[in-house]
């Protein structure tokens, strides 16, 4: 997925951007400038996407968390920027907005362009963010999974576990769930 640097502008005139952007590509505020993504990617990278999205919905209680696609903008102290799926509080944001400044879990997927920035760039601007407890980078390839979890006394591993194979489980205490990886994975046939 490459990026291109369209603009310098404040992030007031990157949401009117967006509002009133195609949907043929994604645009991500970093650090003033708008960068433009190209929309849409494997179709593996979709399951996995959905996959987690599919599960996280079964594990939570839906009247007090919301599992969001791609469509929600995380919006942080430098960047904007669009995960694969996220859970927030049901309560900490309209229906209609477009952005979120309080995730507490994130998934990325990744593809072979956005590996750096999905396992460097953006776990660092993630964990930032004082709600976060968890963030999760799933591989389109294997059933493998980097993640970042927030401790009990609120700081983070520098480096991610690491979950891997069809029986193992991700446990994410600040949500009391587990995600099992071969329900994710499940219909996709990931070797």
């Amino acid at each position: 997925m490459t990026a291109h640097a369209l603009m310098y502008v404040d992030r007031p005139a990157f949401y009117r951007f967006v509002a009133n952007a195609d949907d043929r590509h994604r645009y991500e505020w970093v650090r003033g400038w708008i960068m433009e993504r190209q929309a849409g990617g494997a179709r593996r990278h979709g399951r996995v996407g959905a996959g987690f999205i599919r599960v996280l919905g079964e594990c939570l209680d839906l009247g007090t968390w919301a599992v969001s696609t791609a469509d929600r903008l995380i919006h942080m102290p430098a960047t904007t920027r669009y995960a694969d799926a996220l859970v927030e509080r049901i309560d900490t944001a309209t229906d209609d907005s477009i952005q979120t400044d309080q995730p507490v879990l994130l998934v990325e997927v990744l593809s072979p362009s956005s590996e750096e920035r999905d396992l460097s760039v953006k776990s660092s601007e993630y964990l930032a963010l004082a709600s976060l407890n968890t963030y999760i980078v799933a591989s389109q390839d294997a059933v493998l999974c980097y993640v970042w979890q927030r401790r009990p006394d609120g700081t983070s591993a520098d480096e991610p576990a690491k979950v891997a194979g069809r029986d193992a489980v991700i446990q994410v205490p600040g949500l009391s769930i587990a995600i099992p990886l071969g329900d994710v994975d499940e219909g996709i046939g990931i070797a």
